[in-house]
């Protein structure tokens, strides 16, 4: 006859179960997910200079970041722009974009033997970047007194532009009729990049960081690069489980593109952001 486990025995057995469980439990609890994201609003304040051709009419660019100061506190500016990137283990990818507008006037008159000439220009851009891009970690490595870890990467993908452009300009007699005449076009293209990245925690809370690319290669522009640099200060809370922190630092992109019937460009933005991160 067989012979039946003794109530002792079953609550023995139940709770050996219970203390497995409860330790697995803590385990899985402790082990970090492998996947992170992390969103970046920031406004970034550039300088612009380069020259512009618009069919046959060209326009050169010379504008520090204290005029596009002054430009987008008198009204006729604005930008957007923010980072988006989902890493899992070593591999992650990312999209950083930007969009803004500026439109910048200026007249002169200018006395001659016989009457004053008006003349007058008007520029108007729209500047659109989208870096999209597939990264890989090369390497991570804890530091000793640093709560984050020092890491190398390196990525490649694309960055696509668009670039709105109008030229309007005028000369006349003061109190006559005079001329102008205006021209718009809009510029899109993509190229192709490759780039490194990395980030060094120099205190425990703040950490500096890195990204660097260069691309075209012929594809659609001869040479295009740009870079990004920074520091990060983490902050010592985290809401929700979600680890924020500010960032301040330098922004730079270049390109040179010739379309050929009197359209090309060629443009340089650069100057310092600043950042809100959240990490989770």
């Amino acid at each position: 006859m067989r012979k039946q486990p003794s109530m002792r025995g079953v609550a023995l057995a139940f709770s050996v179960s219970l203390v497995l469980l409860g330790a697995a439990v803590r385990v899985a609890a402790e082990e970090p997910s492998r996947w992170e994201f992390e969103v970046v609003p920031y406004g970034w304040i550039f300088a612009n200079f380069g020259t512009l051709d618009v069919k046959g009419r060209s326009a050169t660019v010379d504008d520090t970041v204290l005029d596009n100061l002054k430009v987008a506190t008198s009204g006729n500016a604005f930008a957007a722009a923010g980072y988006f990137s989902a890493r899992y283990d070593r591999w992650s990818v990312f999209v950083d974009a930007f969009g803004g507008y500026a439109e910048e006037s200026a007249s002169q008159k200018i006395p001659t033997n016989f009457c004053t000439l008006c003349v007058a220009g008007k520029v108007k851009l729209k500047p659109v970047f989208v870096d999209f891009a597939l990264g890989y970690r090369l390497g991570q490595w804890s530091l000793a007194g640093r709560r984050h870890p020092m890491s190398l990467g390196v990525y490649a993908g694309t960055r696509y532009m668009l670039f709105y452009s109008k030229l309007s300009a005028s000369a006349k007699v003061v109190s006559q009729i005079g001329r102008s005449a205006t021209v718009s076009t809009t510029f899109e293209w993509a190229d192709p990049m490759i780039g490194v990245r990395w980030e060094v925690p120099v205190l425990d809370r703040v950490s500096a960081e890195f990204r660097g690319d260069i691309g075209g290669f012929g594809a659609s522009s001869p040479l295009i690069w740009g870079l990004v640099g920074g520091v990060k200060y983490w902050l010592p809370w985290r809401p929700f489980s979600v680890q924020p922190w500010l960032g301040a630092g330098y922004r730079l992109v270049d390109f040179d593109r010739d379309f050929g019937a009197g359209n090309s460009i060629s443009m340089q933005f650069r100057g310092p952001y600043s950042s809100l991160g959240l990490l989770f």
